[in-house]
This record gives C-alpha cells, sequence and structure tokens, in this order.
C-alpha cells in the first residue's frame, strides 16, 4: 500500500446467517482484502447489500425487534463474524468504514441494528462507534485529488427493487418516517413469497444466482420445475395464472402490459412460444382437473417449450457474459455495461457534475470509459452459475438444464451440477501525485491475490462556467 488514502468499495456481499439461504462465497477473501486497508487514512465503502435481511422466512414488514434479532443471527454467523472482525481491525487501524443501504440491507437504518453490528466488531466501544451507516436516498460523493466519483448502490433506478426512503425511519430520516407506512419494494416481497418458498420446499436454490431479475428468475424456475412455481405461486398472494389470458380467437395468449403487474407477459412473449407451447404451459399451470398429466404431454412440445422457457429466462444473464481466454469453459460477466446502465451514469453524472460512477446491484461487474466518463460496477461476492454461451447449441442448454432439474439443490454430495463459480471483485480508488485519481476494478483470487481487471485516470473535476 502507497502512503496516499485509497478508498475501497465492495457491493453485494449479502452476508447471512449461514442457513439454507446464505449465498455469501467469500469468508476466505474478504477479510483479508479488508485488512489491506488497516492503515490511518484510508476508507472501506460497502455500497449496499452488505447485509442481507431477505434470506429468512420471517414476514416481511419493518419491525426493530425482528431486524435487531435477524441481525444478531447473521452476526453469530461464523464466516459473517470473521468478516465484522476484519471491520474491527480496519476501524482499531484508524481507517474509517461506512455501510451504505441496499435494497436487501434497508433494515441497517434502524438504530438497534447499528447497535447489533457494532456490539459483533470485537473492539472496544471506542472503536466500533466509528462504523458509520449511510442511508442511500442520496449518493455518495468523494474528492480523490479533484476528481469527484459519485458512489450508490445502483436500485434507484430499477422500479423492482427501489427503497421507499421518505418512510424509512432512523438516523438522517425526514420527520415523517414511522415503520408502520414503510412499504418494501416489489422485488424485496417477491423474494420473500415467491423465491424463498421455491428454494426451501423445492430446492431451486439456482434461483439466488440469477442477476436480480425476477422475471427471468421464474421463467427459469418453470423451465427447470414448472410443477413446483405452479404451487407456490397457488399459495401465494400473488397469482401467477392473472399473467395468463385465455384468448377467444387463439388457444393461449398472454396478457397486455396494462394487465402484467409483475412484467411476466413481456418475459414470456421474449421467450417466442408457439401456439401448441402457450396452451402446454397454460395447462400445465391450470388447476383444472380434467388437464392431463404432464407425461401425458407432447414430449417435443414439452421439451422445445423449456428450452424456450429457460433461454428467455436467462436470456439478459447469459447475454452478459463472455468466454475468457484460456479459463477453459468459465464464463465470467462482460465487462461493457448495457445501454440502460450506461445512461443512467451518465444521467447521474451530469445531475451531479462528477465523472466517474460506481454502481453494485446488478452483480455484474462492469468498467467503462468513454466521453470523459468513467462508469465502475463493483461486481458481487456471492456465487454465479456459469452458463452456455448465448449462441450455444440446443443440446448444450439442454444438457444444462438437465443437469439444473437432477440437483436443483447445488448439493456436491447430491453428484453432478450445474457450474457455479465465484468472481470476487471490488473497486479501489487512489488518489494520483500529479492530480485526478485512479479507479481499479480489482478481483480476488483464491490465494489472496489481487489482479486488476480494468482501471483508468479520472482527471481533477473542472467546474463548468
Amino acid at each position: 500500500m502507497s502512503g496516499l488514502a485509497k478508498t475501497l468499495i465492495v457491493s453485494d456481499l449479502h452476508l447471512g446467517n449461514g442457513g439454507s439461504y446464505d449465498i455469501f462465497a467469500g469468508g476466505e477473501t474478504l477479510p483479508s482484502l479488508l485488512r489491506r486497508f488497516a492503515a490511518p487514512g484510508h476508507t472501506v465503502i460497502c455500497n449496499g447489500d452488505g447485509v442481507d435481511f431477505l434470506m429468512n422466512e420471517d414476514p416481511l414488514e419493518l419491525s426493530e425487534a425482528r431486524a435487531v434479532e435477524q441481525a444478531t443471527q447473521i452476526c453469530q454467523n461464523p464466516v459473517t463474524q470473521g468478516v465484522l472482525h476484519a471491520i474491527g481491525d480496519v476501524l482499531a487501524a484508524g481507517a474509517s468504514v461506512v455501510f451504505r443501504l441496499g435494497n436487501h440491507d434497508i433494515e441497517l437504518a434502524l438504530p438497534g441494528v447499528q447497535a447489533t453490528l457494532r456490539a459483533h466488531l470485537g473492539q472496544p466501544d471506542a472503536v466500533r462507534a466509528k462504523l458509520q451507516f449511510q442511508r442511500g436516498n442520496e449518493p455518495a460523493i468523494i474528492d480523490a485529488g479533484g476528481a469527484r466519483i459519485l458512489i450508490t448502490h445502483g436500485e434507484q433506478n430499477d422500479e423492482w427493487n427501489k427503497v421507499d426512503y421518505p418512510h424509512l425511519p432512523g438516523p438522517g430520516a425526514p420527520p415523517s418516517a414511522h415503520a408502520e407506512d414503510f412499504r418494501y419494494a416489489p422485488g424485496s416481497k417477491l423474494v420473500k413469497t415467491i423465491m424463498n418458498p421455491l428454494k426451501r420446499a423445492y430446492g431451486l436454490k439456482l434461483i439466488d444466482l440469477i442477476k436480480p431479475d425476477f422475471q427471468g428468475g421464474v421463467l427459469t424456475a418453470l423451465a427447470v420445475s414448472p410443477q413446483a412455481v405452479k404451487e407456490v405461486f397457488k399459495g401465494s398472494t400473488v397469482d401467477l395464472l392473472l399473467q395468463l389470458r385465455q384468448s377467444k380467437h387463439s388457444p393461449t395468449t398472454f396478457g397486455s402490459d396494462e394487465e402484467d403487474d409483475l412484467g411476466l407477459a413481456r418475459a414470456l412473449d421474449a421467450a417466442h412460444l408457439t401456439a401448441e407451447e402457450q396452451e402446454t404451459l397454460a395447462a400445465i399451470l391450470s388447476d383444472g382437473t380434467d388437464q392431463p398429466e404432464s407425461f401425458a404431454f407432447d414430449s417435443e412440445t414439452l421439451s422445445s417449450l423449456t428450452l424456450k422457457l429457460a433461454k428467455a429466462g436467462l436470456a439478459a444473464y447469459a447475454k452478459a457474459q463472455r468466454k475468457l481466454t484460456g479459463a477453459a469453459g468459465q464464463q465470467f460477466f462482460a465487462l461493457a455495461p448495457d445501454e440502460t446502465e450506461w445512461n443512467e451514469a451518465k444521467r447521474l453524472a451530469h445531475k451531479y457534475g462528477v465523472s466517474a460512477v460506481v454502481f453494485g446491484h446488478s452483480h455484474a461487474a462492469r468498467f467503462q470509459q468513454q466521453d470523459g466518463l468513467t462508469y465502475l460496477n463493483t461486481g458481487t461476492w456471492i456465487r454465479l452459475i456459469s452458463l452456455p454461451a448465448p449462441d450455444a447449441s440446443d443440446e448444450e442448454w439442454t444438457d444444462f438444464l438437465t443437469l439444473a432439474r437432477k440437483n436443483p439443490q447445488l448439493d456436491p454430495a447430491k453428484g453432478q451440477m450445474v457450474p457455479i463459480l465465484t468472481r470476487c471483485t471490488a473497486a479501489i480508488i487512489e488518489p494520483s501525485p500529479t492530480g485526478g485519481a485512479s479507479l481499479q476494478l480489482i478481483e480476488v483470487d483464491p490465494s489472496g491475490q489481487l489482479l486488476t481487471r480494468a482501471h483508468g485516470h479520472i482527471p481533477p473535476h473542472e467546474a463548468k462556467p
């Protein structure tokens, strides 16, 4: 480490309680990375979803007592404990540590939860009191060598996961904020009412490893286990069959955008199902007793249906991946952001007068410099699915689905499973002695070595007249 103050930014750790829903994968590497910044002047920023309060079966309502109980269980998990003790060491060495809220850890806004995390840092009161928490309703803007860099989790432009900050209580909240008025985002509700039951009752853990995309997750689950999806939706407050509309002019059509509250009709449209495939899917999901059993369906139609559902469900995820040279079939997220990500970065850069924007949320590590703007996404510290290439043959996709059906729990003890990988990535900001700052996207390999995946120089900000 040089003598210049550095800032480490990590996001989407999803630290959990060690239970069946836990998806954090950096227990061996994150503590050592954090301790690299245990020196005066350095800063560590956990940029949202550092702790995951959705990975449980508790009711989804904002209760400080329940949130404290959940936080205690998370903090007592030995893996999480190792991370928190590393954070305590960073604070004890004179560095700063900041937890910014994301859409999976809004409970960090509550004083009792903050006190719980501080109590598990393994440090005396004077040290643990230095741990900071920041709400995410406004971005953080840091100055590094005169360069202005904006930091935000990134859910603010995601209608499914936008946080209800006006009603979220806690330090820094508006006077009108009360827990009883707070409303969880639709994405959080769907994790609890649909995704978690699919994981618990039917072992579909692969849903955790798909980028935060509810529609893609449901279509993928339909491809792997349509009966499981039928049963879960049947018992939830959301009825999947409302997304399907019988038409007098064709066997089965899907609802218009106005009728499609969950966006499933648009996602299903992207699968380009034939009339026969649509009819088969509707029959599988129907509660009617006169429908044939699934094994009685035409096997060729079932095969083409599930293949199309899988490709449509994983389309965004697969498109975002690429093969790395020499990686022998391992696929990682491509670094180039998509148009939506880049446009949001440009909007925020213009609004806040910055030259670089750092996001999390999407779980996809990104880096791009163009037209005076630098965009970086810090990626995630959970396991990821290694998918067939977007242009892979139907045979390769069929083999993938076969493995997913045989071992949906992703349990190595139960035999072969879909390929899993981890890519522990983060951002490092370092002021330059000559002005401006360097911004790096780094990856931590299993041995703890830091690998630079992309980097660029951010010039000092020039105020516009």
